[in-house]
C-alpha cells in the first residue's frame, strides 16, 4: 500500500475499515469506510463467511477510492472475556559494564510472547510495567536504555483469551487474500484514539461502550495498566426495552436512539410515543418515564461494572483525570450526568479528535471509528501496545542456552504461541482457580495491585 496502512474493526454492531498515512503533521485517516456486522457477536466472529463477505466490500471501496491495493491490515481483538495476569522475568546479562540497548529489551518481550500461552490461551498482548537493576528499581523504558548492569528484571501485565478469537480473524483475512499485520486490543487502540497526551501521562481509564461489550482500558505514565471486559452494552438496552414495553426489537433501538435519557430527572413526565408503521398502523405505545427507567437501570449497572473494574485494578487513587467514555451508547442524554454520580469522579465524552490531523477523513471523528482510527495509530506511531509484528521473526537470544530437541511427539503437536513460540504449561490464569461469580464475569485478575 505504499505509505498507508490498513486497519480493520470488527465491532458487534459495525466493521469499520480505516487507512492512513504518517505525515509531518502527524497520523492522517485518508479514508474511513464501514457497514453493519453480520457474523459478530460480542467481538468474536461466528460466521465467517459473512464476516469475509463484509470485509471484501469494505477493501474494494478502499481500493477503488485511494488507488492501492489492500495487501495487510492491523485488526483489532476483543471478545468476552480478557484474561489479565502479572508476570516477571529477570534476565542475566553477559557484559554488565555495556550499555542496555532497546534491542536487548524487546527480545525480553519477545521471549514473553514466545513462552507464555497458557494451556491454550492465546497471548493477545503482554505490556511491560516497569523494569529495575541492581541500582534501580520501577523504571521505565526510557530510562533503562544507556544503562549497565548484571540484570534487568521485567515486570508485565499480560492479557490472554481463546486461541478461536485469533484464529477467526486470520480465517477472514485469508479468505479476502489479505495478510494479518498485527493484533492489537480494541480497548488499547480506542484509548490511543481517544485519550489526550496529557490523560495518558497523569493517569486516566477509558470505557467503550459498544453494542454487545464495555471495555475498559486503565492507562498511566503513558503505559498500558490494566484492560477489562464488561460483556454487556446498548444491546442489552435494547433488550430490556423491548421485554419490559413490547414492541419489536426495531422500534426498541429506535426508541432508544432518538428518545432515550439516561437519568429519569430529566425525562419529560406525562407523555407517551405512538409507534406508527409507514401506513400508519399503530405498533405500540411507550411511555417517556418507563423508557427512561429502563435505560437508566441498565446503564447504572454498566457504569457500577466500570467502576468495580477500576477498583480491582490497583488504579483506582491513580488516575487524575478521570474517566473517558466513548462508542456508540455515549451518544445516550444525560450519560454523563450518571457517570460522574456512580463513578464518583470527572467524566468526559470523547471521539477522535487531537491524535489525528484536522484533515483526516471526516469519518475518522465519529466515536463509532475510535477503535479503527486508534488501530492505525499503534500500526504507525505504537505508544501503548507491544504486540510483534506477524511477519517479525523472535530474535535469537544470545543469553539462552539451545535446548535439546524433544522426544518424538504421539499426540499432536501443540498450537504454537501467536508470535511463533511454544506454549509453557502448568500456570493457572486465576490464583486458586476459585474465582468467584462476578470475578469470573469481568475476567479481573487479582495478581497485582499496583
Amino acid at each position: 500500500m505504499g505509505t498507508y496502512v490498513a486497519a480493520l474493526d470488527f465491532g458487534s454492531s459495525k466493521v469499520t475499515l480505516a487507512v492512513g498515512e504518517k505525515t509531518d503533521a502527524g497520523v492522517r485517516i485518508v479514508a474511513c469506510y464501514d457497514a453493519p456486522a453480520t457474523g459478530i457477536e460480542c467481538g468474536e466472529i461466528t460466521n465467517e463467511f459473512k464476516v469475509s463477505e463484509t470485509v471484501r466490500g469494505l477493501v474494494a471501496r478502499a481500493e477503488e477510492d485511494l488507488g492501492v491495493k489492500v495487501g495487510e491490515v492491523t485488526v483489532g481483538v476483543s471478545c468476552r472475556t480478557i484474561h489479565a495476569r502479572a508476570l516477571s522475568r529477570t534476565v542475566r546479562r553477559r557484559d554488565a559494564a555495556s550499555s542496555i540497548g532497546m534491542d536487548e529489551i524487546l527480545r525480553i518481550t519477545r521471549d514473553v510472547y514466545r513462552e507464555e500461552s497458557d494451556g491454550g490461551e492465546a497471548v493477545f498482548e503482554a505490556v511491560p510495567q516497569h523494569y529495575s537493576t541492581e541500582d534501580r528499581i520501577g523504571i521505565g523504558q526510557e530510562e533503562l536504555v544507556g544503562m549497565s548492569g548484571a540484570l534487568i528484571e521485567a515486570d508485565f501485565k499480560v492479557f490472554g483469551g481463546k486461541w478461536p478469537v485469533i484464529d477467526r480473524r486470520r480465517a477472514v483475512l485469508e479468505k479476502c487474500g489479505l495478510k494479518m499485520r498485527k493484533a492489537v486490543l480494541a480497548a488499547t487502540a480506542s484509548a490511543r484514539a481517544v485519550l489526550s497526551s496529557r490523560e495518558m501521562e497523569n493517569g486516566a481509564a477509558l470505557v467503550d461502550i459498544g453494542k454487545g461489550l464495555t471495555q475498559v482500558a486503565v492507562v498511566r505514565d503513558n503505559v498500558l495498566r490494566h484492560v477489562a471486559v464488561i460483556p454487556f452494552g446498548g444491546e442489552s438496552v435494547t433488550v430490556d426495552i423491548k421485554n419490559e414495553t413490547g414492541v419489536t426489537r426495531h422500534w426498541a433501538e429506535t426508541v432508544k436512539v432518538l428518545h432515550g435519557r439516561c437519568c429519569e430527572e430529566y425525562a419529560v413526565e406525562n407523555r407517551k410515543l405512538v409507534l406508527k408503521d409507514e401506513n400508519g398502523v399503530n405498533e405500540g405505545e411507550v411511555e417517556i418515564m418507563l423508557l427512561t427507567r429502563i435505560i437508566e437501570a441498565r446503564m447504572s449497572e454498566i457504569l457500577d461494572a466500570v467502576r468495580y473494574v477500576i477498583e480491582q485494578s490497583g488504579y483506582a487513587g491513580k488516575i487524575p483525570a478521570g474517566v473517558v467514555i466513548t462508542g456508540g451508547c455515549s451518544h445516550m442524554d444525560n450519560i454523563l450526568q450518571l457517570a460522574e454520580a456512580l463513578l464518583g469522579r470527572r467524566v468526559r465524552l470523547a471521539a477522535p479528535q487531537g491524535a489525528i490531523t484536522g484533515d483526516s477523513a471526516e469519518e475518522a471523528f465519529d466515536v463509532y471509528s475510535s477503535t479503527a482510527v486508534g488501530l492505525v495509530l499503534e500500526t504507525l506511531d505504537p505508544r501503548l501496545s507491544h504486540v510483534l509484528e506477524q511477519d517479525a521473526e523472535p530474535e535469537a537470544n544470545p543469553e539462552k542456552k539451545p535446548e535439546t530437541a524433544p522426544p518424538p511427539a504421539v499426540d499432536p503437536p501443540k498450537k504454537r504461541g501467536l508470535f511463533g513460540g511454544g506454549r509453557k504449561g502448568g500456570r493457572k490464569t486465576d490464583d486458586d482457580g476459585q474465582l468467584d461469580l462476578f470475578h469470573q464475569i469481568f475476567a479481573v485478575s487479582n495478581d497485582d495491585k499496583a
